[in-house]
Order: structure tokens, then sequence, then C-alpha cells
């Protein structure tokens, strides 16, 4: 029977709350580790539990992925100062716990940042974190771009992340800001990590999902950084256990034909300079209910703190904003809260627009839209007044 951290620690895998004052320990070592060498997983490798030792394996390097890698339930890897896994193009690492048998990644030192984390930058569908505990990562970074988490999904790659515990990062839970990715969640507890639970592009906007827990991180937000990618492809914005963050910018833009759907409880806080907008003939289908309302806000509760919801040129129907709340928007150049540009298609009711640093509505291109359709909206201190062109 594996003794210390191997089974009483890593049995919280169960457990979805835990301390942000946690004491750190250092493993205590028993039995005989295998210290494995910096080109040991350049070929095809299986790693197995031995139930009598504390750490199955320890890893000194940054320690390159181009075979394919198997870990079996209940091993340990633990990782010396600023090691960590760099899965290639070439390379896949797929670490299959159980609910009994979990697989532990942690720092040799046991402390927030010890080790790098594990890159992801292959497109391998083998690339599986199944009941998995990965903590004290999160040290410096993976490459020159200073990308740092304890994981890292670089462009074009696959990542599977389940049923797992992602804690006690020195920075993030998840960095995902690369294009291009196929990253899959669910049942997994991230919390307890010194940055956010995760760090997304917009993009990946869509794969936080409610069957996952993100609280308890020193950022409480999941972090949305708007590089120059788009939603292009039908996504849904899910309701979790915490606010969303934009930051970066300008522009969070839908486009193509896509639709954004947000869910009833979704609460979307912009940073300075950023704005949500529809292009071509995209829609964002926002519709709360009077419970559970969709909130629109700025990071700072202040008059202009953000853009604004920006229609351009759509006809498609399906935009649409109800029991929606949209406030401190009107800065960065906006002239509404709600911009719009060419008469696009718009329905908009039961919501409230409030704080404008600007007007409401404002129309743009055109005189009067008559593809805007207004209903029960309630206008609250709105400096530039309701309706503008």
């Amino acid at each position: 029977m594996k003794i210390n951290i191997k089974n009483s620690a890593l049995l919280l895998l169960g457990v979805a709350v835990f301390s942000s004052c946690e004491q750190e320990d250092p493993l205590v070592v028993v039995g005989t580790t295998q210290t494995l060498e910096c080109d040991y997983f350049t070929q095809d490798r299986v790693l197995v539990d031995d139930p009598d030792v504390t750490i199955d394996y320890l890893i000194t390097c940054d320690m390159n992925v181009s075979g394919d890698i198997t870990v079996m339930p209940g091993v340990t890897i633990a990782f010396a100062t600023d090691a960590g896994i760099s899965v290639s193009e070439n390379g896949s690492f797929k670490a299959e716990g159980t609910a009994l048998l979990p697989i532990l990644f942690t720092g040799e030192d046991g402390v927030k940042g010890s080790w790098r984390g594990i890159l992801i930058d292959s497109n391998d569908p083998k690339n599986v974190f199944d009941h998995c505990v990965v903590e004290h990562a999160g040290g410096i970074a993976h490459n020159s771009n200073g990308d740092k988490g304890a994981f890292v999904i670089w462009a074009e790659s696959k990542a599977t992340i389940t049923n797992s515990i992602i804690r006690k990062s020195l920075t993030n839970g998840i960095n995902a800001v690369y294009w291009n990715s196929l990253i899959t969640l669910g049942g997994n507890t991230i919390t307890n990590n010194d940055g956010a639970p995760m760090l997304i592009d917009v993009p990946y906007v869509g794969v936080p999902t409610s069957l996952d827990s993100y609280s308890g991180n020193g950022n409480p937000r999941i972090m949305v950084r708007i590089y120059s990618h788009t939603v292009s492809e039908n996504t849904t914005w899910h309701k979790v256990d915490v606010d969303y963050q934009i930051s970066g910018g300008p522009e969070m833009q839908v486009r193509q034909t896509a639709v954004l759907t947000i869910e009833p409880g979704v609460k979307a806080y912009f940073d300075a300079g950023c704005s949500l907008q529809a292009f071509d003939e995209a829609a964002i289908f926002a519709e709360g209910t009077v419970n559970e309302p969709i909130v629109f806000s700025g990071t700072n509760a202040t008059n202009g703190a953000w853009g604004g919801i920006y229609f351009n040129y759509t006809s498609n129907t399906q935009n649409s904003l109800r029991y929606v709340k949209v406030e401190y928007a009107g800065g960065a150049d906006f002239d509404g809260a709600i911009q719009m540009w060419a008469r696009p298609k718009l329905t908009v009711q039961n919501s409230e627009i409030l704080n404008s640093a600007s007007c409401a509505f404002w129309n743009g291109g055109a005189t009067g839209n008559p593809n805007l359709t207004v209903t029960d909206v309630v206008f609250t201190n709105n400096i530039g007044g309701d309706y503008c062109e």
C-alpha cells in the first residue's frame, strides 16, 4: 500500500473544497524512486505504480515527450525545481487514473511554483488526463513567450482533462491562449491557484463547463484574453461557479455565421477598451431569465468603464438580448452601450441599460433602425440619452 501522500492526500479527489491557507509540505520519500533520464520520453514508455514507494518517478529537467507515454493508475511523479513536461507534436501523454488510484504530479519541494507544469504541443487524441492531481506547478515559463500554468495548451493541440484536481499553482490552472486547439474538460476541481483557474483565448469561451469547479483561486474569475482570434463557429458560453473577465482587446468578435449563445446567469466583466461585437452574419444570443439575468459590466464600476456590445451589419435573426443587464459601458470610443451599424437585426426585451458614459442605443450608418425591436427595457443614468444617431 502507498503511504503518506499516495493514499491519504490523493483521496481528496472526492473533495471539492480546499483551504487557501493550507500548509505546503515536501513529500516524505519512502522506498526507492526512479530518477528518469532527460531523454527517457523520446520513445514509447509505460510508467507503472510501485505500491511500496511514495514517489515512483522523479523528473529533474523539462522533459521532452516525443514518444507515446502511458501512466498507469496510482503512479506518483515528482518534479525537481523548474522541471516539467513538454509534449511535442510527435508525442502523446496519457495519464488515466481511477477514483481509488489517482495519478499524482507534484513538486518535490512541496511548494507552489516549484516546477513548470505540463505543456501540450501535440494534437494526438491520446493526450488524456483523467483522475489526476496536478499540484505545485506554474513556476517558470515553458518558453520565451512567458506561458505559465499547471497546464499550458499550445496551438493546434488536443487535450482532455477530466475528473482531476489542479491546485496550488503559482500562476494559472489552465493556460490556453493559442489558436485552433481542441480542449475537453469535465468533472475537474481547479482551486487554490495563485492566478486564475483558467486563462483562455476568445475561441475557447465555451470550454469551461458547469461540470467543473473553478472557485477558490487567487484571481476569482476565468480570464478571457482577446488576441486576434474570433468565435467563428457556434459556441455556448456556459454559466459556471465563477464570473468571467475579458481583457486584452479591443474586440471580442463573433464572425462569419457563428452564433454565440450565452447561458442564463453568466456574468462577464470587461476591462477598459474591451467590447463584444457581432460582425458579418454572426449573432449574439443572450437570453437570461428573471431569476438568472445575464450581466455585461465593467471591471470598474464607473460610467464608460468598457466599450459595449456592437452589432455590425448582421441581419441574423438570432441577435437577441433578453433579461440582460448592460452597465458601465459607452467608453472606448463607443457612442452607445449597444452600438449598431447599418441597421442590424436586433431584439432587446425585458432588459436594463444603465450607467453608460454615452447613449444607451446608438445607430450609425443610417437614419433609424427599423430592424431594432425594443420591449420593456429600463434606462437608468445614461449620460447621452436613450437613443442616439
